[in-house]
C-alpha cells in the first residue's frame, strides 16, 4: 500500500465531509406553529353529530314590536290619529301603548281602531288619563305596544300570528392526502420525529395539521356555498364529475349575515365610547349579559391600552369556563354595565398567511363577541351556541387499511398498503371529514372591528 507523507488540509480534500461526522440533532422543531381552532372546540366538546349533509334551526319571532311614526293626523289631545311604519300586521285594538315624546311621560294609550296601509298603520290612540292628559306626537316617535286592556264582555282581540325563522348552513368535505414511493419510505433520513427515522412520520404529522388547519380556516372565516350537493346544475363543481360542491359558512359569515356587525367610530382607538356602543348593541337585540371575546393579538392589543389604564378592580385575570370546562390559560375579564367579557386570544387570527392585516384586515382587526351560555329551547331544552356539526363515519375503529373515530376517516391505499391495493409501489394515506358549524340565535353575537 503506497503512503505519503503531509498534512491533510480540509480545504484541499473536496470529499472530506464524507469523512468527518456530523453533528445533527435528530428533533424537528416547530417553527410553523400552526394550531387549530378545532383543538378549543374539542376540549369544550362542542362537537355534534348530523344525520344530513345540510341542517336546519329555527328561532322564535319576538313577541314585541316598537313602531315609528311617520305621519301625525292630530296631536296634542285626549285623542289623536297617527301613522306608523310597520312590516306586519302587529297593532290591534285593545293595545295599551306608551311613545318616546318628551310631553307624554308618564301617559299611556289606548289603540281604538287600526287601519292597515302598505307597510303602514294608522291608530286613532285614547290617552287613559283622559282630557287631562293629551297625548302628543311627532314625526320619528317611537311607539311601543307594551300592555293591553279589555271591557267587561268584550270580544276576542284580532289574532296574531308569530312565525320562525330558519337558518341553515352546509356540511363540507375536506381531504387531505399523502404519497410516498418504496424508496423513500425505507431510507432513512437524519431526523426523527417519535424515534422513527423515516419521512412518513413527519409527513404524516404535517399533513394532519394542514387538514386540520384547513377545516378550523374554514369554521372562522368560510362562506356558505349556493350549491349545494342536490343542485341538478351546480354553478360550484368539480371539472372532472360535474359533482356539485358545497362549503359551510363560518363564525364571520354567520355574525355578519344574521347577527350585529359593527365598527368603531375610529378605527385604532378603544375607549368607553366604543365599549357603551357594544352594550347598547347587546340591549338593542336582547343579548345574554356574559360573552366570550374571540380575537387576535392587532385587535386586542387596541382593547388591552384601553384596559390596562382601568382602575386594577376593573380588570381581572381568571381562568376561563365554559360549560363547566376549564380551559388551560388565562384571560382577561372586563365588567361593565352589568356585562362581563372574557377576552381569549385565538392565534390563528394573527396567521400571517391566513389573516393578516394586509389579507382579510376585517378578520384580523375585529373582536367576536359570542354569548357563554347555551340556548334555551321554548319547551325548556338547551344547546350550546356554537358547534362543529359532522356526519358520523360509516366505519368506527379500526381494520386493515381504515380507521375512523366517528369523525375523521384514514385509509391506505398501494403495494405498501397494509393489504395491497395496487401494483404501484407506493403508499398513499387519506384523511376525509365532513364538518359544518352551526350557531344558534346568531343576533345574539357581535363583530365589533377596532383596528
Amino acid at each position: 500500500m503506497a503512503v505519503t507523507q503531509g498534512t491533510v488540509i480540509k480545504s484541499y480534500v473536496s470529499a472530506i465531509d464524507f469523512l468527518d461526522q456530523r453533528d445533527i440533532d435528530p428533533n424537528i422543531y416547530d417553527q410553523a406553529r400552526d394550531r387549530a381552532f378545532t383543538d378549543i372546540m374539542k376540549i369544550v366538546n362542542r362537537y355534534k353529530p348530523a344525520t344530513m349533509f345540510y341542517y336546519h334551526n329555527f328561532v322564535n319571532q319576538d313577541v314585541y314590536e316598537v313602531g315609528t311614526i311617520s305621519a301625525v293626523t292630530s296631536t296634542g289631545l285626549a285623542q289623536i290619529q297617527f301613522t306608523i311604519n310597520t312590516a306586519s300586521t302587529f297593532p290591534r285594538v285593545g293595545d295599551l301603548v306608551m311613545t318616546s315624546n318628551s310631553n307624554n311621560v308618564g301617559k299611556q294609550g289606548r289603540v281604538q281602531a287600526v287601519t292597515f296601509g302598505s307597510g303602514t298603520a294608522t291608530l286613532t290612540v285614547r290617552s287613559v288619563g283622559g282630557n287631562d292628559a293629551p297625548l302628543y306626537a311627532t314625526v320619528g316617535d317611537k311607539v311601543q305596544f307594551g300592555s293591553n286592556a279589555f271591557a267587561e264582555k268584550s270580544s276576542a282581540p284580532t289574532n296574531r300570528r308569530y312565525s320562525l325563522t330558519k337558518y341553515y348552513n352546509n356540511i363540507q368535505i375536506f381531504r387531505e392526502v399523502d404519497e410516498i414511493s418504496d424508496v423513500q419510505k425505507v431510507a432513512k433520513i437524519e431526523v426523527n420525529v417519535g424515534g422513527d427515522y423515516h419521512i412518513l412520520p413527519y409527513q404524516t404529522v404535517q399533513k394532519y395539521i394542514k387538514f386540520q388547519g384547513d377545516i378550523s380556516v374554514q369554521m372562522l372565516a368560510g362562506v356558505q356555498s349556493t350549491t349545494l350537493f342536490n343542485d341538478t346544475n351546480p354553478f360550484l363543481a368539480d371539472p372532472s364529475s360535474g359533482l356539485p360542491i358545497q362549503t359551510t359558512g363560518g363564525m364571520d359569515w354567520y355574525v355578519t349575515t344574521y347577527g350585529i356587525s359593527d365598527t368603531a367610530a375610529s378605527l385604532g382607538t378603544f375607549g368607553f365610547t366604543e365599549l357603551d356602543d357594544i352594550i347598547d348593541n347587546f340591549i338593542a337585540n336582547k343579548a345574554p349579559t356574559d360573552h366570550l371575546v374571540i380575537c387576535g393579538s392587532r385587535s386586542y392589543a387596541v382593547v388591552s391600552k384601553f384596559l390596562k389604564n382601568l382602575a386594577s378592580s376593573g380588570v381581572t385575570s381568571v381562568r376561563l369556563n365554559i360549560d363547566g370546562r376549564s380551559l388551560d390559560f388565562e384571560v382577561e375579564q372586563l365588567k361593565y354595565r352589568g356585562y362581563t367579557f372574557d377576552f381569549v386570544h385565538v392565534p390563528i387570527f394573527d396567521h400571517p398567511q391566513l389573516f393578516s392585516s394586509t389579507l382579510r384586515a376585517d378578520i384580523n382587526g375585529s373582536l367576536y363577541f359570542v354569548p357563554k351560555d347555551q340556548v334555551d329551547t321554548v319547551d325548556n331544552g338547551r344547546q350550546p351556541r356554537m358547534q362543529i356539526r359532522h356526519t358520523p363515519t360509516p366505519f368506527m375503529g379500526s381494520a386493515a387499511n381504515k380507521s375512523a373515530n366517528g369523525i375523521t376517516t384514514e385509509w391506505r391505499l398501494g403495494a405498501l398498503a397494509e393489504i395491497p391495493t395496487s401494483d404501484t409501489l407506493q403508499l398513499q394515506t387519506n384523511w376525509e371529514t365532513a364538518q359544518g358549524l352551526e350557531m344558534l340565535a346568531v343576533k345574539h353575537c357581535q363583530k365589533y372591528r377596532v383596528v
